[in-house]
């Protein structure tokens, strides 16, 4: 029996969070689920009664800030957490209001089919594009601020941030001069040697990344890049529907799923979509789930 990890980064949304615990519910899936320390009254009882046949584990809670390194420390906590557990066949790294868009059968059969194969989705072949200055802006100087003062926000303090690494750059600070770095979407399923490569490399990732901007979407794909591992990456990409919506100038983010999307959900190279928010989308996955029995 193939045995899989659903690695899951909260901060709110507890009635999604549920639903997607009640989804992904099933003996051969163990859930480890990360709580950003800043999120008060955590319906603690109802998220661990939405789960009867996974095992459910609630790791240490880390202090995560958008765009920042510790959104790094959370996935390495979460590869950590879960691999002292057990050797799982896939780990699987979403959000609170991801959803599965396939059954559990159907997702175990899928990883066993294609084992081996790491799904990442590089921002080469990404909808959002690849700018090789915007990326070396993330990375290649120092952004004091983002952890503690910035986050998502744009205030004086990232103008700030950015202002200092222009400085950093016009006095010839470049921290990635001697790297090659890569851009993916974030949210990834992963082999066990792939985890456990991240995680032999774990104090050399935390000294390369800290400080950096956004580099959640940059360090997995870069750190496998020129090793082994490369070869391992699937041509399906991360198996997620992703839809990003400008929602002004400076803003853009997931939409929720609609009922327009229910062809490219039904996809088979499609496992997961993000954002699920209800009650608005539950008639889509109603519909989805409907799919799985024709």
């Amino acid at each position: 029996m193939s045995k899989h990890a659903y690695l899951i980064m909260a901060h709110s949304s507890f009635s999604e969070l549920q639903y997607l615990l009640s989804m992904i519910d099933d003996a051969r899936n163990d859930i480890f689920l990360h709580i950003d320390k800043k999120t008060n009254n955590v319906p603690m009882n109802e998220l661990t009664n939405s789960v009867h046949h996974s095992r459910l584990f609630f790791t240490p809670r880390l202090n995560v800030v958008w765009g920042g390194s510790s959104q790094i420390d959370c996935e390495m906590l979460l590869f950590s957490e879960a691999a002292r557990v057990s050797h799982y066949d896939y780990y699987h790294l979403i959000s609170g209001v991801d959803v599965p868009v396939k059954s559990q059968d159907y997702i175990h059969d899928y990883c066993q089919r294609y084992r081996g194969l790491n799904f990442i989705t590089s921002a080469q072949d990404g909808e959002r594009g690849h700018d090789p200055a915007a990326i070396a802006m993330r990375y290649d100087q120092y952004h004091l601020l983002q952890n503690t003062l910035v986050g998502k926000k744009r205030n004086l303090a990232k103008y700030i941030d950015f202002a200092s690494c222009y400085a950093q750059r016009a006095i010839g600070i470049h921290r990635g001069k001697n790297r090659v770095f890569h851009k993916s979407l974030n949210w990834v399923s992963l082999t066990d040697g792939c985890v456990r490569f991240l995680l032999s490399r774990q104090q050399d990732i935390r000294k390369t990344y800290r400080f950096t901007y956004c580099c959640d979407e940059v360090f997995i794909i870069s750190e496998i890049w020129g090793t082994p591992l490369e070869s391992t990456l699937a041509p399906q990409g991360n198996l997620r529907f992703i839809e990003w919506k400008q929602y002004s100038k400076h803003d853009s983010s997931p939409r929720p799923i609609e009922m327009g999307d229910l062809t490219t959900l039904e996809s088979p190279d499609i496992l997961f979509a993000r954002k699920f928010v209800l009650p608005q989308c539950a008639p889509v996955i109603d519909a989805v789930k409907r799919s799985w029995n024709n």
